[in-house]
């Protein structure tokens, strides 16, 4: 019972971060272990492998996001502190990463790296599925975009995100 509250504090507590509602969803998939990686997607019978289309390696949720050679380009070019903290963790359980994370980081920093996951993400499935592969300082510099945006909407007094701030190209 404690433990069903306290993971339903923290459920709350990430799903009312201050970003556009896309970005929950995407938080939400997250967490719930339904991001269609290779894994899951072999997992569900709806592949016959689980490697990852853009490197060959295993495609996991944290592989995907984290450490592919297109999703660690994109971090080498995130602030180091936020870097280190990805590093340090070793949740396998993307709900317990996030988790730890969300109490790690400062309220700017976690929606940070929202922004970045969910940058990668798109750029990823972009590049699998469109033929459409991004600079890594391209998506770098759209989610410094996209937090100026969160950032000057919630200055003008829009305290629920409503606002479809820059599509990802």
């Amino acid at each position: 019972s404690s433990f069903v509250q306290h993971e339903s504090k923290d459920l709350s507590s990430i799903w009312h971060i201050q970003v556009p509602s896309k970005l929950r969803m995407f938080v939400w998939r997250l967490a719930r272990q339904s991001m269609p990686c290779g894994e899951l997607l072999m997992h569900r019978h709806m592949s016959t492998e689980d490697t990852c289309n853009l490197c060959g390696a295993r495609d996991t949720w944290k592989h995907a996001l984290l450490t592919c050679p297109m999703s660690s380009s994109v971090w080498a070019l995130a602030p180091e502190h936020l870097v280190q903290h990805l590093v340090d963790r070793q949740e396998e359980s993307p709900k317990d990463w996030l988790f730890v994370i969300h109490d790690i980081l400062s309220k700017e920093d976690f929606v940070r790296l929202v922004v970045t996951l969910w940058a990668i993400w798109a750029a990823r499935r972009k590049a699998i599925h469109e033929g459409i592969f991004q600079s890594p300082h391209s998506i770098h510099s759209f989610v410094v975009r996209f937090i100026q945006e969160l950032e000057m909407i919630r200055e003008e007094g829009g305290s629920a995100v409503r606002a479809n701030p820059t599509h990802l190209n």
